[in-house]
């Protein structure tokens, strides 16, 4: 960063005008056949516009996010979610937390399923647009799917595996990878690692607060 300026959460008069139309655009996207029918999972529920950390996840569960209209909420993958966070020392009502793409991506066993290039292609206009409303001094990433589909707006190089836990300047933020706290990346990530990682996300918005304050 090249200045504390930089770091500033802006707040504008109109964002929760902003919000409420790009959530009726998502709302009435269409974009995508293999999505119809499914919720679109963008609204307060988010989180604030104010928040000093936004979170990018890979699609909503759906036990989760696709029946609740909240992303990471009441799965298994929300469950550890809450848990990781709470060792950051962040709330959920601080935090903005989307996904790279809104809707659940289900397998022909209607099981949960990586969203497709097309897919995160399509959902990236929405993604890129939350980007600019939403102006967290950090963007946290859950998972390779949430990194690349940050790389496709801007590249930043960053390597989850070699960078997870790190700060890295990217458009102006702090772009901070993590991985998703999915049973699956679990197993790649043990959970004691993965709280090591929040705890230093704790510790970066902490000096965040302190630079803008």
């Amino acid at each position: 960063m090249t200045s504390d300026d930089q770091l500033a959460v802006q707040a504008e008069p109109d964002d929760e005008i902003t919000f409420c139309r790009l959530v009726e655009r998502v709302a009435a996207c269409r974009l995508c056949p293999s999505m119809e029918g499914r919720r679109r999972v963008l609204g307060p529920g988010n989180g604030p516009l104010d928040a000093l950390v936004l979170f990018v996840a890979e699609a909503p569960g759906r036990l989760g996010g696709d029946r609740t209209g909240v992303p990471l909420s009441r799965d298994r993958s929300g469950l550890n979610f809450e848990r990781l966070l709470a060792s950051s020392g962040l709330g959920r009502a601080e935090v903005f937390v989307t996904n790279a793409v809104l809707c659940n991506p289900r397998d022909a066993q209607g099981r949960n399923r990586p969203p497709r290039f097309d897919e995160q292609s399509r959902c990236l206009p929405h993604l890129r647009a939350q980007l600019d409303l939403i102006r967290a001094p950090i963007v946290a990433t859950l998972g390779a799917v949430a990194l690349r589909a940050l790389d496709r707006i801007e590249p930043h190089g960053i390597i989850l595996r070699q960078q997870v836990g790190r700060a890295v300047p990217w458009r102006g933020r702090l772009l901070f990878p993590l991985y998703h706290p999915s049973e699956q990346a679990l197993l790649t990530r043990a959970f004691d690692r993965q709280q090591q990682d929040y705890r230093a996300l704790g510790e970066l918005v902490l000096s965040v607060r302190a630079a803008i304050s």
